[in-house]
């Protein structure tokens, strides 16, 4: 149940930030102003409003799931490399060689990033339908 409480939660906070964005888009953007909008308008000011925290919610998503797979793992040695340079006894860096960072960034427990592929997905698809609202009105 403790594995299902958290999976709840993390889904529950990031749709509640992409909402949130959302609504602050739509707050800018003059959705709650009180001006007379077209329905035209209005599907165009929702349509922006949940495609953006969409794209940016999926692309975080994204970003981690290819530092999980492991793209970003020489960028990091060599940060770790050039830092190590200015310690003064250089034979006792942490890892030797790429090898061993390799293996022990294997060896780290990573947790699951699909909530926040869902959640942008969701996002994105909503604006999706607004978007089709926007051509058909």
């Amino acid at each position: 149940m403790k594995g299902w409480l958290k999976t709840l939660l993390q889904y529950s906070i990031t749709a509640a930030i992409g909402i949130c964005v959302a609504v602050v888009i739509m707050a800018v953007k003059g959705l709650f102003g009180g001006a007379e909008l077209a329905a035209k308008d209005v599907y165009q000011i929702l349509c922006d409003a949940f495609f953006v925290p969409g794209v940016i919610i999926g692309g975080v998503g994204l970003i981690v799931f290819a530092s999980h797979g492991g793209v970003f793992d020489m960028l990091g040695y060599a940060v770790r490399l050039f830092f190590d340079l200015f310690r003064r006894d250089v034979t006792k860096r942490k890892y030797r060689d790429f090898y061993e960072y390799k293996e022990a960034k294997k060896d780290k427990q990573r947790s699951s990033i699909l909530f926040l592929l869902i959640i942008g997905c969701a996002l994105i698809v909503i604006s999706v339908v607004f978007l089709i609202l926007y051509y058909h009105s």
